[in-house]
């Protein structure tokens, strides 16, 4: 068996035509690999190899053996890929990637063999059954992705990652990704010209389709769309070449997954939202980010998602479409194209200050399920749109309020803090807002946990799982409120921090009960309801659905010394608190 450097034949080769040319290139590579060696049967055939099964007949395995397309090897570009393909694969031992054994080459005849994979590929499994248990969709994530971090940390970007390309084995069920024939090395240089496509249309990541940068955040996006395919039966954007796909993706998003598979984990749901960003700045930035990220899809081992991979994966599902404003320009060939569609929600009425964050009109589930009984039952509600300050109110903010309107400061603090300001009553808050913004006011209590809970309805504005570091509760031990803003874990998808912690925020409601829970005695009519809990609260009380109140007025200031507040103002809809 010949091996070692791969050189460039001289002269033409056959073309892989028909049976007898499978034939002769199964005799010539059995000539090649020797007698220790049997070429069984062809395993599979396209244009740029032939692969056959090959026993090892001395330690009885079965090896499957890649054979350059001789109406290719004429290809210094090509045999230079293939060399590539073998010396990349050699690099990588995992368990789920297809360890590669040997090449050679004999004359014109270059190959690599590669451990068999008893089983099929993704592709044969989806052809079968179509879509696939969300426990099956997981695992193969999960296995690919644990694969690829592996790969990228050592400088290797596959760029192919489709079903095709990933097998599973009989026995065990084991993912093992193959073919890095169009890998890329992070140190080595491109086999495509500038601006080329490289890989399979329906997998492309955006900057593919358009000839840009792909790095390994490709592969993740091309892991997005098999995961979406293997819960829908279908990719998310097709067509039979990369324009027609570029085209789909620019139509619109694609059918959300859960129309088709409502029994999908909002946690896996956001996993893929989260790798099929169209910017690769908005996806995950690792694979080993979307393995943590899964933890809480499905009763299996690993960690949950950080509150920064949360917020990554909440944020990508608006971004559909806001990579290809460009393309659209250039595509279809005129100025002032707008696409509104995935930017965000849609704005009315009067522009909104950069310091506030737009809340979609929609329905919204607020209240608990368990816990405090005031907070009592879950139920949905119907929220108009509206905007929502991005912080607590600050001590510098409110002073140029007081000074404007000549009235004195309700505590003493530093007049340039940005802590939040406390110590203000409900009256004072109000006004405050209705000054600061054209209509402002307080949120109500239903709109302040929308935008804390987001439609998924989340526990924490930054998901269903607690995170001490995302808020200024009492594990922080930090014993008084802090600077706005020091805790970005914490982050809405929206972009509004602190909505946990910190201080407790007025709303505009009455403190009543909810419809089906427990009946409150009346005089609690002149209380509002506080939100958001503070820097000294427990777990128990630092959730998005706990119910706080206050008289509206008191005498004595110190009861609203851990109490602050932001704003709200009606988009369409909403009428003034009162």
């Amino acid at each position: 068996m010949a091996t070692g450097a791969l050189t460039p034949p001289e002269g033409l080769a056959p073309s892989i035509s028909g049976p007898a040319q499978v034939d002769e290139l199964a005799a010539r590579l059995q000539e090649a690999v020797g007698p220790n060696y049997q070429v069984e049967k062809t395993l599979g055939a396209g244009g740029f190899a032939v692969v056959y099964l090959l026993r090892d007949l001395n330690l009885k395995r079965k090896l499957a053996v890649k054979v350059l397309s001789p109406d290719v090897i004429q290809s210094r570009t090509a045999l230079e890929r293939f060399r590539r393909e073998a010396e990349t694969v050699a690099q990588l031992s995992h368990p789920h990637i297809v360890p590669l054994h040997f090449i050679g080459q004999k004359d014109d005849l270059v190959y690599l063999a590669m451990e068999c994979i008893e089983g099929g590929s993704l592709a044969d499994r989806l052809e079968k059954e179509g879509k696939l248990p969300v426990e099956d969709v997981v695992r193969v994530i999960r296995e690919v992705a644990s694969a690829l971090e592996y790969a990228h940390k050592r400088g290797v970007v596959h760029r192919d990652i489709k079903p095709h390309n990933v097998l599973l084995e009989a026995e065990t069920g084991r993912s093992l990704v193959t073919d890095f024939g169009i890998a890329r090395t992070a140190e080595g240089a491109s086999l495509t010209a500038s601006g080329m496509m490289v890989g399979t249309p329906a997998y492309l990541s955006p900057e593919q389709v358009t000839g840009g940068h792909a790095d390994h955040r490709s592969d993740i996006y091309a892991l997005g769309v098999m995961a979406y395919e293997m819960l829908t039966g279908k990719p998310p954007f097709t067509g039979p070449t990369p324009t027609a796909v570029l085209m789909r993706r620019l139509a619109g998003p694609p059918e959300p997954i859960e129309k088709s598979r409502p029994d999908i984990p909002i946690v896996l749901m956001d996993v893929i939202n989260g790798c099929l960003a169209q910017s690769p700045e908005e996806r995950f930035q690792s694979a080993g980010d979307v393995v943590r990220a899964l933890g809480g899809a499905t009763p299996v081992s690993g960690g949950h998602p950080t509150a920064e991979i949360t917020l990554r994966m909440r944020r990508a599902r608006r971004r559909w479409t806001v990579y290809f404003v460009a393309a659209v320009v250039i595509v279809l060939g005129f100025a002032g194209f707008v696409l509104w569609k995935g930017l965000g929600p849609q704005r009315t009425g009067p522009a909104v200050s950069a310091d506030m964050a737009v809340i979609p009109g929609g329905t919204y589930r607020i209240g608990a399920t368990v816990g405090q009984p005031v907070a009592r039952p879950e139920h949905e509600v119907r929220v108009d749109s509206f905007a929502v300050g991005r912080t607590e109110v600050t001590v510098a903010a409110y002073r140029r309020f007081i000074v404007d309107r000549g009235i004195p400061a309700p505590w003493r603090q530093e007049p340039d803090s940005l802590l939040p300001i406390t110590g203000v009553n409900y009256s004072e808050a109000l006004a405050y807002c209705a000054w600061k913004y054209p209509g402002g006011r307080l949120p109500t209590e239903e709109e302040w946990e929308a935008a804390a809970r987001g439609r998924e309805g989340f526990r924490f504005p930054w998901g269903n799982i607690a995170d001490p570091s995302a808020a200024n509760t009492a594990k922080q031990n930090q014993g008084r409120p802090v600077t706005v803003g020091s805790f970005p874990r914490g982050a809405t998808a929206s972009g509004v921090v602190d909505l946990i912690g910190n201080v407790w925020e007025w709303t505009s409601s009455p403190m009543k009960g909810y419809p089906g829970g427990p009946t409150l005695p009346d005089s609690l009519l002149q209380h509002r309801v506080i939100r958001g809990a503070a820097f000294n609260s427990p777990d128990s009380i630092a959730t998005a659905s706990y119910r706080g109140h206050l008289p509206a007025t008191a005498t004595n200031r110190a009861w609203y010394s851990g109490t602050g507040f932001r704003c709200a103002v009606p988009l369409k809809g909403s009428r003034p608190a009162s």
